[in-house]
């Protein structure tokens, strides 16, 4: 199985007569069937403090696609370990987004140790009933009516343009309508068949509230107030249910799915601030 990876930013940079070694984060995309270049070029502002490196999950992007069976969130987070290991990254900031947080989270739990810190942009679902009341908040009932026919499983190109053209652009809340959109999209090399598998039988698989308690490592939340799909209440429920490690949750007015593009500044800030802080011991 061969991985697609890229690397933005050096690990160690001159320090005065020294080499310094500098946290290095990998960060993985949503969809899932996505690919890295959803997070090209915002994620170049980490790198004044950290180095990133891209990956491209199996059956996703530039990797190999394998077989539909190894798509599984443990297959996915024992494969980001496994890379880790082969590039010898010893302490990892692991970094997903969306249904990239399932892998992340999943890999805290299966590798408590392995990790030096763990970063969800996006990722808890809520209840089925919570996230159409934000889609019909945002956009109606028609919005509502969509979403509620593309998660029980309605196939078709009709329902996919109608959830492309209806639901999709309220993912964002930005006042600018997010301009890099459709160029974005573009850019994906997407594997459709992972999306329709993780809607027929991965979504319903993704359940780990009675383990979180397992995650080890420093963890940063962030959420958006807006975001129809990760809703800020189920959020505000994961930050309560990791209590085995220090958290830290942010939850952003006005913001929709996808911290990092919605408000970029202010997502930075924080990842800074985690990354480059000392751990807190657990229960401080």
């Amino acid at each position: 199985m061969k991985l697609y990876f890229d690397v933005d930013g050096p690990h160690l940079v001159p320090d005065g007569p020294a080499m310094r070694e500098r946290p290095t984060i990998v960060v993985l995309h949503g969809g899932p069937g996505a690919d890295h270049t959803l997070f090209k070029p915002i994620f170049t502002a980490a790198t004044a403090f950290a180095q990133v490196i891209y990956l491209d999950q199996r059956g996703s992007g530039r990797s190999d696609r394998g077989d539909a069976r190894s798509w599984t969130w443990e297959r996915w987070a024992d494969d980001v370990i496994a890379f880790c290991d082969v590039l010898e990254i010893a302490d990892p900031v692991l970094l997903g987004t969306s249904s990239g947080g399932w892998v992340a989270l999943t890999a805290a739990l299966r590798h408590p140790d392995r990790l030096s810190k763990l970063v969800l942009d996006s990722v808890m679902p809520g209840p089925t009933a919570e996230r159409l009341a934000v889609f019909e908040r945002l956009g109606g009932p028609r919005a509502r009516e969509v979403a509620r026919r593309y998660w029980e499983g309605e196939t078709g190109d009709e329902i996919r343009r109608e959830w492309e053209s209806v639901c999709l652009p309220l993912y964002s809340r930005r006042p600018d309508g997010d301009p890099e959109a459709a160029d974005r999209l573009r850019r994906i090399r997407w594997n459709h068949d992972v999306l329709e598998h993780f809607r027929h039988h991965l979504a319903a698989d993704f359940d780990p509230w009675d383990r979180l308690h397992a995650v080890r490592c420093p963890t940063l939340i962030l959420a958006g107030e807006d975001d129809p799909v990760a809703t800020a209440p189920a959020a505000r429920r994961l930050a309560g249910a990791l209590t085995g490690c220090p958290v830290r949750l942010h939850v952003l007015a006005e913001v929709g799915h996808g911290v990092f593009r919605e408000a970029p500044d202010r997502a930075f800030e924080l990842l800074r601030d985690f990354v480059m802080e000392e751990a807190e011991s657990p229960g401080q």
